[in-house]
């Protein structure tokens, strides 16, 4: 995660996320670097979901870490107050499975937000490729999807009251969008 991308997680929560006392975060995804460090999160409970941990000593100080697959979350129903998922999505092959979840565990006017690589025509596509997959789909061998602006509105946040931002991070080399929505 880019210092950028944490940046327009952080305003974004700044913006629309009120956490009370013993609301509850999670984080789908979650990595060394993560996003249950943003300060406003603070007195927040915090759960760090991954199919892995690489450094879990040192996100464990920040969360409670759960080994699992987001395709089948083991939480109940309406379990979290926000939910964040950065640069998970698209290393996901059933990503959809995911964006259901997210939503059956987000409660009633929580927020969800989410950061991922997108399609944009760059000068230096090649073979309809971009450099966001040479640098990045190539290294982690999992790496299946780039979404496109409409696809993060209409399939992550369908049925949410709103969408609530969508900051283009970047453009180039490899473009990135964060989005949030309200359920």
């Amino acid at each position: 995660m880019s210092p950028k991308v944490f940046a327009a997680f952080a305003e974004i929560l700044e913006k629309r996320f009120r956490p009370s006392a013993g609301c509850s975060v999670l984080e789908i995804g979650a990595g060394a670097w993560t996003l249950l460090a943003i300060p406003l999160l603070k007195r927040a409970r915090k759960v760090a979901l991954n199919l892995r941990f690489n450094d879990p000593a040192k996100l464990a100080e920040e969360a409670k870490l759960v080994v699992g697959n987001s395709n089948a979350l083991g939480f109940p129903d309406e379990s979290f107050d926000c939910v964040m998922s950065c640069s998970a999505m698209e290393h996901d092959p059933y990503f959809w499975r995911t964006v259901a979840e997210t939503k059956r565990v987000l409660k009633k006017d929580g927020v969800f937000v989410v950061g991922v690589p997108i399609y944009r025509t760059l000068p230096t596509d090649y073979r309809h490729t971009t450099l966001t997959y040479a640098r990045h789909g190539l290294a982690y061998n999992a790496d299946f999807y780039r979404f496109s602006e409409q696809a993060v509105r209409e399939i992550f946040f369908e049925g949410y009251a709103a969408v609530t931002d969508e900051v283009l991070v970047r453009r180039y080399p490899n473009p990135y969008l964060v989005a949030a929505g309200r359920k």
